[in-house]
């Protein structure tokens, strides 16, 4: 049984000890006995917490996982406990606060099945134009980010053929390729070795950068045999239609911190760079944004990493973004930040390992990015 599967079980768990106690109340007072049933459902909660972060070293992503269970499993089904014997028992009047709980429930599992089964897998197509005074002929710029799996499938292949169908002259990847340990890998690696030959084979200039759920040099061994360009804190120069692009791309790494920008790859970028010539910089995070000063000629970063913030609820927005630039910009599009535009990917995948499996608010995209003279 995987953590996933216990999680679920303690929510249900929970759930039914909850509208047991309830139950056994009889409606003495219905919000008294509705409160018995938290209160005995969270003390079940708290202790399976404190089992669980013990025995299979549940963290922050695991914690947040059983309470969204807790939320559109074991609720409902407590409030069913209480409230369908009522339902069914016609000479019986149900109180207010059942019918509140009734009506709770149902959104609350309209919500989870949404989360869970439906935005996950409604991926979008991002299509932007941005003018820029280095361009000097229209090219499209394709960004497929943060596939963040552990396989290839009808997903993953969906959101190649999406960017394919736009007909771009360069594609990106920001990284979070994959989410898998680089021991588990090894019977995936012919999927996102294919993955990407379908890229190349159609699309003359791939460029990808690691993210911060990859192994870079597995990323790396996949680039070179898919016959992809891994930059690894490297600029190259390419020429798209007649136009001389420059792109920088940075890597991820763990003893450094997002915002930080290596000095001499800032001094290569302004000494190489000349009049008429198109600068993309390719970033799994968007942070390196706040770190450009208004001299650095960059006319597009491209990032991913926040996937918008996964869940997004009305005029709140993005409740967790993991970036450090505005929230408005960490939720997804494109942006002006400090004079530099800058393209944030909402991602084609999802946040794994204990996290639970859901979108809300933000649906998956890949983006189609026209670069036109301004």
């Amino acid at each position: 049984m995987n953590l996933s599967s216990v999680l679920l079980a303690c929510a249900i768990a929970a759930g039914l000890s909850g509208g047991f106690a309830a139950r056994y109340r009889r409606w003495g007072t219905a919000l008294a006995d509705v409160t018995i049933g938290v209160l005995v459902a969270g003390l079940f909660s708290v202790v399976a917490l404190v089992v669980l972060s013990l025995a299979a070293g549940l963290d922050r992503f695991g914690v947040v996982h059983f309470v969204y269970l807790l939320a559109v499993v074991g609720f409902p089904l407590a409030s069913a406990w209480i409230v369908v014997p009522h339902l069914l028992d016609a000479e019986r009047r149900m109180p207010f606060i059942g019918w509140l709980l009734l009506l709770s429930s149902i959104a609350l599992v309209a919500v989870g099945l949404w989360a869970t089964h439906v935005e996950p897998f409604r991926l979008q197509v991002d299509e932007q134009i941005l003018g820029v005074t280095g361009s000097t002929e229209p090219i499209v710029v394709g960004v497929i980010s943060d596939l963040q799996t552990t396989s290839i499938g009808s997903h993953e292949r969906a959101a190649l053929d999406a960017v394919l169908e736009g007909d771009p002259d360069m594609v990106v990847l920001p990284g979070d390729l994959f989410q898998l340990d680089p021991e588990d890998i090894g019977p995936a690696l012919p999927e996102f070795v294919g993955w990407l030959r379908t890229l190349t084979s159609a699309v003359d200039h791939v460029v990808i950068v690691n993210g911060n759920t990859d192994d870079a040099e597995i990323v790396e061994d996949i680039a070179e045999e898919a016959g992809a360009t891994y930059l690894d804190d490297e600029i190259i120069e390419v020429t798209v239609r007649g136009q001389v692009i420059t792109v920088l791309g940075l890597s991820v790494s763990s003893d450094r911190d997002p915002r930080d920008l290596d000095a001499g790859l800032l001094e290569e970028l302004r000494t190489t760079t000349r009049r008429q010539v198109l600068v993309l910089a390719v970033s799994h995070y968007p942070d390196p944004v706040l770190a450009l000063t208004p001299g650095t000629t960059v006319d597009l970063i491209l990032s991913g990493h926040t996937h918008g913030g996964q869940v997004a609820l009305p005029r709140l927005g993005a409740l967790v973004t993991a970036s450090d630039v505005p929230r408005v910009v960490a939720a997804g599009g494109l942006h002006v930040v400090d004079g530099h535009p800058i393209y944030v990917s909402t991602g084609v995948g999802l946040e794994r390992g204990q996290a639970p499996q859901v979108r809300f608010g933000v649906p998956p995209s890949v983006a189609l990015i026209t670069i036109v003279p301004a």
